[in-house]
């Protein structure tokens, strides 16, 4: 396993579409401060400070940054394999379908915690250079933690749109587009139990991030419901991996089938 997940460390190196994610991550710091400057001076926040940027990141990263850049660099890292040809070389030495799939997930997972790192970074930097006042220690702590643990916990609710779009050829793509609008959809429930049991809302509760002032929740968040939520997921993500052990063996035996074929037509030919 080791050197399987070294081998797929070294594939890192080389992807250029990582950018993707330091690129997106850059961003949302500066359109959430950005979209105070544009709005009508009377919907200004007077008070906005450290603290609420970073607030703002959290939840722009969540609903966002984030599912759109672990579902498309996470599922174009798996359709590479097909897209390049390397899928079937690999499918001929003795590594299971659901151990490749885990250690680019590991991977993958790795990348989502440095990028909440990076965000972290950016926003401090943003913080700074645009003159917010309210930085304590207590604040970038706090603020700096939970933009870290967001990115674990959405990491865990993308990992199954990672493994679905990621075994479809060229959907990388659309699997963004569509964990853009599920993590946009975290807007359309204000109450009740699918408020704590919608994994991109789940992921928010589970790091103790307010959503009041941002989905307009009307009922507290249960944190029993919300890992329940991510506890679906990621449920969902470990049987998708070991269905593909499945979709593995039924092309090895129709590649063996068609080489078989193809020696039984050379041997009619020369006979």
């Amino acid at each position: 396993m080791w050197n399987l997940l070294k081998a797929e460390l070294l594939k890192l190196r080389r992807c250029q579409i990582l950018w993707v994610g330091l690129v997106a991550l850059a961003l949302c710091p500066l359109v959430q401060y950005g979209s105070q400057l544009i709005v009508e001076a009377e919907y200004r926040n007077p008070n906005y400070d450290f603290s609420t940027l970073f607030e703002n990141v959290v939840w722009g990263n969540t609903q966002m940054f984030f599912p759109i850049s672990l579902v498309m660099i996470g599922s174009w890292l798996i359709d590479r394999e097909s897209t390049h040809d390397t899928l079937k070389n690999i499918m001929t030495i003795p590594v299971s379908m659901p151990k490749m799939l885990g250690a680019k997930l590991f991977w993958v997972g790795i990348f989502a915690v440095l990028l909440g790192i990076y965000s972290v970074g950016v926003t401090l930097i943003t913080g700074l250079t645009v003159g917010l006042s309210g930085l304590t220690v207590e604040v970038f702590f706090h603020g700096g933690t939970q933009i870290v643990l967001a990115a674990l916990t959405t990491y865990l609710v993308c990992m199954p749109l990672i493994l679905i779009f990621g075994q479809i050829r060229g959907a990388y793509l659309g699997g963004s587009i569509l964990a853009f609008f599920l993590g946009y959809s975290m807007l359309f429930f204000k109450g009740g139990i699918l408020a704590s049991i919608y994994p991109f809302s789940a992921a928010l509760i589970l790091v103790g991030f307010d959503m009041s002032g941002y989905a307009g929740t009307t009922t507290a968040p249960n944190p029993l419901l919300a890992v329940i939520g991510v506890g679906i997921m990621v449920l969902w993500a470990v049987l998708l991996s070991l269905m593909s052990s499945n979709k593995k063996e039924i092309k090895s035996r129709k590649q063996a089938n068609s080489k078989g074929k193809g020696k039984c037509a050379v041997r009619r030919k020369g006979r």
